[in-house]
C-alpha cells in the first residue's frame, strides 16, 4: 500500500512540474506580445482641451420669427401678404369675399403669444366671414413685452415701469394698425377690426390717439388688462369713447377677464353709452368661443347698428 502511494507522487509530481512549465511559457509569450504591440502603437498627441469660450451658443429663434415661418410653411402662399410696418416685417392673412355683396373688411387681430390663426375664435371667423360678405385680414402681431407686467416691490414703480413698457408697445402696435388699415383700403365697404385680449384694450388707447385708423366697429373677445389701475383706465377710456363696441366674454374664461366685465359694464352704464353691447356666450372648452353663436351675435349686432 506504501509502494503503490509513493508511486503515485512519483507519477503527480512531474505532471504539477509539467503544468507549471507550460503556464509561465504562456505569460511570457503574452508579456513578448504586449511588448511588441506597445512599440508598434505610433505615439498620438494628447487632445486639447476645447476651451468653454471657443464654444458658439446659438440664440433661439424667437416665438414671433416661429410663427411666421409655420404660417408659410404651412398655409398657401396666395393667402399670405407680408406687410411692412416701420422698419418690422410682419404676415398678414388674407381670405377675400366670395359673395356677390361686399360689406367690407375685418381686421382680425388675436391676443398676446397668439398667432395668425389662433383656433380660439380668430381662424374660426378669418374663414368664416368671407362666406357672409366680409374680406378678412388677419394679423400677426408682435408679442407680448418680456417685462410686463413689472414685478418690482412698490406700487409706485410698478405702475410706473408698466406704463412705460406699454408706451413702448403701443407706438409698434399703431404702426402696424396704421399699415394694416391701408392695406384694408384695397377692398371695398367699410372697416370691422375683431380683437383679442389685452389687444383689444389697448386698441381703445389707441384710437382715443389717432383718429386716422379708427375703424367703423370694433368687436372685443375676452378682452382685460393685467393690473388692475390698467383695466380701470380701459374701462373709462371706453365709456367715453364713441366707437360702437361689441364686447363678447364667455361663462368659461379668464378670471381677469369677468373681473374687467363687471367693471366696463359699470362705467359704460354711468355714461350711457348706447353704441356698447356686452353679452356672455356659453362654452365648454375654457377660452374657446362657440362657433356658430359667436359668428350669430357679430352678425346680429351689426345690423342692429345699420351694417
Amino acid at each position: 500500500m506504501l509502494r503503490r502511494f509513493n508511486l503515485h507522487c512519483i507519477l503527480f509530481v512531474p505532471f504539477i512540474l509539467a503544468v507549471h512549465s507550460s503556464y509561465t511559457f504562456s505569460e511570457e509569450q503574452e508579456t513578448k506580445t504586449e511588448d511588441k504591440v506597445e512599440e508598434e502603437k505610433p505615439e498620438t498627441k494628447p487632445a486639447t482641451k476645447k476651451q468653454r469660450s471657443d464654444i458658439s451658443i446659438i440664440a433661439p429663434i424667437t416665438k414671433f420669427s416661429q410663427q411666421k415661418e409655420d404660417l408659410s410653411h404651412y398655409l398657401p402662399m396666395k393667402v399670405i401678404k407680408p406687410i411692412l410696418a416701420g422698419p418690422n416685417d410682419y404676415t398678414t392673412l388674407v381670405q377675400t369675399n366670395t359673395t356677390k355683396n361686399n360689406k367690407g373688411v375685418v381686421i382680425l387681430l388675436p391676443d398676446w403669444q397668439q398667432n395668425a390663426t389662433n383656433p380660439k375664435a380668430i381662424n374660426f371667423l378669418r374663414k368664416a366671414l368671407p362666406d357672409k360678405g366680409w374680406t378678412t385680414i388677419s394679423v400677426q402681431a408682435p408679442n407680448m413685452p418680456n417685462d410686463y407686467p413689472s414685478h418690482a416691490l412698490k406700487l409706485t414703480e410698478r405702475i410706473e415701469e408698466n406704463e412705460k413698457t406699454l408706451t413702448t408697445y403701443k407706438e409698434k402696435l399703431t404702426t402696424l394698425m396704421a399699415a394694416v388699415m391701408e392695406q384694408a383700403k384695397n377692398y371695398p365697404g367699410i372697416f370691422l377690426v375683431i380683437a383679442q385680449g389685452s389687444h383689444a384694450a389697448l386698441l381703445i388707447d389707441i384710437y382715443e390717439e389717432n383718429e386716422n385708423i379708427v375703424p367703423t366697429a370694433l368687436v372685443m373677445l375676452s378682452s382685460f388688462m393685467f393690473t388692475d389701475d390698467a383695466n380701470e383706465k380701459f374701462s373709462q377710456q371706453l365709456a367715453l369713447s364713441e366707437l360702437p363696441v361689441l364686447d363678447l366674454i364667455l361663462t368659461r374664461d379668464n378670471s381677469k377677464v369677468k373681473n374687467g366685465s363687471l367693471l366696463r359694464k359699470k362705467y359704460t352704464n354711468r355714461e350711457m353709452k348706447i353704441s356698447f353691447r356686452q353679452k356672455q356666450l356659453h362654452n365648454i372648452n375654457n377660452g374657446y368661443y362657440p362657433k356658430k353663436i359667436l359668428l350669430k351675435e357679430i352678425n346680429g349686432w351689426l345690423k342692429s347698428i345699420g351694417y
